[in-house]
């Protein structure tokens, strides 16, 4: 009897953990983890996306690169810009799009490289 208790008692404890995981996981925002998640979910900074300033900042060394790699920034956030409704190459848009970015991430990124990314004409 005690081993079936013992087996009780780790099933409600493995269901709890899982319980606790589902409602950390599922918040709004996914802004609290448990413990040991950060470690097996891959960060922003190890992995950056493509279109994000923070990949942008990969080819900082180099000039040309690093100004292509701003005009993906810039493409994105026109894609962003139309998803939303609006039009594309609009500067105040354009604008509005450069100003959601952290300074931070305005130093990872080549204004006139995002202004020709964002700015094509229709």
């Amino acid at each position: 009897m005690i081993k079936g208790g013992e087996r009780l008692g780790a099933a409600v404890a493995g269901l709890v953990l899982l319980g606790g995981l589902a409602a950390c996981t599922s918040n709004s925002g996914g802004q609290h983890q448990p413990a040991g998640a950060a470690s097996s979910v891959p960060s922003a900074a190890a992995s950056p996306s493509a279109g994000t300033p923070e990949w942008a900042a990969k080819f900082i060394g180099n000039t040309a690169q690093h100004r292509e790699a701003s005009k993906v920034v810039g493409r994105y956030a026109q894609l962003h810009i139309v998803q939303t409704g609006g039009r594309q190459g609009d500067t105040a848009l354009c604008d509005a799009e450069w100003a959601k970015l952290t300074p931070a991430q305005k130093l990872l990124v080549d204004p006139e490289g995002f202004d020709e990314g964002c700015r094509v004409p229709a």
